[in-house]
């Protein structure tokens, strides 16, 4: 199988607390031909999604041993390429470590990554939004409130993690996006991002509580 780039990125959207789904895990998943892999820590997610042939599986990789092993084998530049046998050994300039999957109930993804049907979608260029993020991390560092970043959508402004907006966009330049397009209902509401080349690309971030 094989595996974009960007994977390597998803090991930022996971979380090792404690919970009843294995959010510490990277979820890859292959059905009729098509790969997808997704991550998240209960209050962002993403999804990665492109064609490979092959039967149908499931794997829950523990998000720190995947992370060693990509670190490990080295991306090329066509990215990365997974033999799987129960365990998932991972290939690249050279072989890295087997990551064994771990068993455990999965969140319900299509509840949490689309948005409802006719929002309108808002373009963002995730290099100068990336930045933006950045920004507003350094200014905010050390502060005792989590880091925010205003997003205008659709004229809805949305206060969110300005962490996971820099993530956010690192993924999606990960997977060559230049530009993604993001849809909210209001201030309140969850933001979704979409954007699609060799690789389709959906996240989706929840807000921060208002003061």
């Amino acid at each position: 199988m094989n595996l974009p780039k960007a994977i390597s990125s998803l090991v930022k959207w996971t979380d090792d607390e404690p919970s009843r789904f294995p959010l510490d895990c990277v979820r890859l998943k292959r059905e009729s031909n098509t790969v997808f892999a997704e991550a998240t820590d209960g209050r962002r997610m993403c999804r990665l999604t492109w064609l490979s042939e092959g039967s149908e599986c499931e794997y829950k990789l523990p998000a720190k041993a995947l992370g060693a092993a990509l670190r490990t084998a080295g991306v090329t530049k066509d990215g990365y390429f997974a033999v799987l046998n129960g365990s998932v050994s991972v290939l690249g300039k050279k072989p890295g470590p087997a990551v064994v999957p771990v068993a455990g109930r999965w969140p319900k993804s299509e509840d949490v990554l689309y948005p409802k049907d006719g929002q309108k979608w808002w373009p963002l260029p995730t290099r100068s939004l990336r930045d933006d993020a950045r920004k507003a991390l350094a200014e905010q560092k050390g502060g005792l409130s989590k880091p925010a970043l205003d997003l205008e959508i659709s004229g809805a402004t949305v206060k969110l993690d300005a962490r996971y907006v820099r993530d956010m966009c690192e993924t999606a330049i990960q997977c060559g996006l230049d530009q993604v397009h993001a849809t909210a209902t209001d201030s309140q509401s969850a933001v979704h991002f979409s954007a699609e080349c060799d690789v389709k690309f959906e996240a989706v971030i929840m807000p921060l509580a208002q003061d």
